[in-house]
């Protein structure tokens, strides 16, 4: 198996498709984003004063919604990661021409701590402070929301358009309906947590790899001593990756920037 072929089958078994973000995700999201429309309608009053007042109050109630929404998508997730564990096991085993029996699935516990997207690990992404209730993605997508609410409330929007930020309207069948679109809160959270997918199945390769590299090593086996990195590049690959590839270094943490994924959505990897 040559190292582009490695590549390929990596890609193929953790995308699958472009979109990495479930139906059953899109759901939860939706749900989420139907219920703050909803109560936002409903609530806020017009006054651009009064609806400042009035959000101070909604706030914890909003806050129950989103750290619900972003229990369901943890739990979505870690199974995810733990399925990208089993998935690239095979590759890597064959390209290392190594036992499968010699790369055991690691715990999910393990998984989830070694897992980081921005210097975060998944498991810290989504457990809650015990300080506040509050997970750190659950004030991620407060922050999204109150980016876009709070704006309107000093530009005498009115509380429809407010909470048509949330959402948005499409006419379906002549009728106006509350949809996900583009530039709306709904959609900048889809965007969040698919970004978090993409970076964290694809941090599941570079670990599988070093343990492969170590159960060489038990076998006597030869053991690389250089590592190349290889970004996929097409007209989304960012400009912080394109130069990276092909570059080499001793070890896939000697890299200027460290080991793949810099940034979420990143679908570079290293490879002896």
């Amino acid at each position: 198996m040559t190292n582009f072929e490695y590549l390929r089958q990596l890609a193929q078994a953790l995308t699958r498709l472009e979109d990495l973000t479930t139906p059953e995700a899109k759901d939860v999201l939706y749900e989420l984003a139907l219920r703050i429309y909803a109560l936002l309608l409903r609530l806020l009053p017009e006054g651009r004063m009064e609806r400042y007042m009035q959000w101070s109050l909604i706030r914890a109630e909003i806050l129950i919604e989103l750290q619900s929404a972003s229990a369901a998508l943890g739990a979505q997730l870690y199974s995810r990661i733990a399925a990208a564990e089993m998935v690239v096991r095979e590759p890597t085993a064959t390209f290392y021409d190594i036992p499968l029996e010699a790369l055991p699935p690691r715990p999910l516990e393990t998984l989830l701590d070694s897992t980081i997207v921005l210097g975060t690990p998944i498991s810290t992404l989504y457990t809650p402070d015990p300080a506040t209730g509050y997970s750190p993605f659950t004030l991620q997508l407060m922050r999204l929301l109150e980016r876009s609410v709070l704006a309107l409330f000093f530009q005498e929007a009115s509380t429809a358009e407010i909470a048509n930020r949330v959402m948005g309207q499409r006419m379906v069948g002549g009728v106006p309906r509350p949809l996900p679109s583009r530039g709306t809160v709904a959609n900048a959270w889809v965007e969040r947590y698919r970004a978090i997918v993409a970076a964290s199945l694809w941090s599941v390769v570079t670990p599988t790899q070093l343990r492969a590299v170590a159960a060489l090593r038990l076998l006597g086996a030869p053991t690389p001593t250089l590592w190349v990195w290889n970004a996929i590049l097409d007209p989304r690959t960012c400009p912080i990756c394109r130069p990276l590839d092909g570059t080499t270094a001793p070890t896939p943490d000697a890299f200027p920037r460290g080991a793949p994924p810099l940034h979420p959505l990143c679908r570079c990897i290293v490879l002896p």
